[in-house]
């Protein structure tokens, strides 16, 4: 596919509907740094109605660019962590990169409902133990609501980040989902940053990721530049709005409503599994 066919398509009705989509997603990517895959991809596929590969690689072209706003914005408020910023991606944007050429060549080779339903069901496989993990640490007694970010990181924080790096892009690469819901129980686990650097850390991170991500899929013919450009443009006022609400959020506060949203997306992605 043309990268510039898609707009011969175009419906008013489409055009509303996607720029609608993408102003809700921008809210919640710049309130939690989760959002970019875990709902585009979805959305993608049901309201977009893209096949799986196709929706992968415009949600990740989708992420690169909505991101970007959200990215400026946490900088200037001191929410990114630049240290584990490198040695994060130091592991993933090779396996992003290695990730998506796969992912491209299978859609030549396997049935298409085969490939939706192994991807649908490995991504719920691991965001099972995810929105265990990220209930248990939003809910648990005795935290503190102290902020950090940027601390110095120990020798074992930066081999661990830069394995479990490996491990996210991996996964970027494949589903176009990870970008956030995969980095922040990292961020919070292994780096110990406090929710507010953990959306902002995270949404550079994905940045970096579906830059790489997407240019392979652009290369192959598999983004629809008309929705992602439609859903960004919905998405821009959405993401520098929920930045602004995740500054006036307590760290505890905030944590809740990232494991709330990782429970959604994963009931929903289930949905789609068993649903089949």
């Amino acid at each position: 596919m043309n990268l510039f066919d898609s707009f011969s398509h175009l419906t008013v009705g489409y055009s509303v509907e996607q720029i609608v989509i993408g102003y809700v997603m921008g809210v919640l990517i710049g309130m939690t740094g989760i959002g970019a895959g875990i709902l585009a991809m979805p959305a993608m596929i049901y309201f977009a109605r893209l096949d799986p590969v196709m929706a992968i690689g415009t949600s990740m072209f989708f992420s690169v660019l909505s991101r970007g706003v959200g990215v400026a914005h946490h900088w200037k408020l001191g929410f990114i962590d630049k240290e584990t910023n490198f040695f994060f991606s130091l592991g993933a944007v090779p396996l992003v990169l290695l990730s998506s050429v796969w992912i491209n060549r299978l859609k030549e080779t396997m049935p298409p409902g085969t490939l939706e339903f192994d991807l649908k069901a490995g991504i719920s496989f691991v965001l099972f133990f995810i929105t265990v993990y990220l209930l248990w640490d939003a809910f648990k007694k005795n935290q503190s609501d102290l902020y950090k970010c940027g601390d110095p990181l120990t020798v074992k924080q930066r081999a661990q980040g830069t394995v479990l790096g490996g491990v996210v892009g991996a996964m970027v690469g494949a589903t176009s989902i990870g970008g956030g819901i995969l980095i922040t129980p990292i961020l919070i686990g292994v780096f110990k940053l406090s929710s507010k650097c953990v959306v902002g850390t995270s949404n550079l991170i994905a940045v970096a990721l579906t830059l790489v991500g997407s240019g392979v899929y652009i290369y192959h013919g598999n983004v629809n530049l008309a929705v992602s450009l439609l859903v960004v443009a919905g998405s821009l006022l959405g993401v520098k709005f929920g930045a602004n609400i995740a500054n006036k959020m307590t760290n505890l506060a905030l944590k809740k409503w990232i494991a709330g949203l990782t429970l959604a997306s994963f009931a929903s992605m289930l949905y789609g599994v068993i649903g089949r």
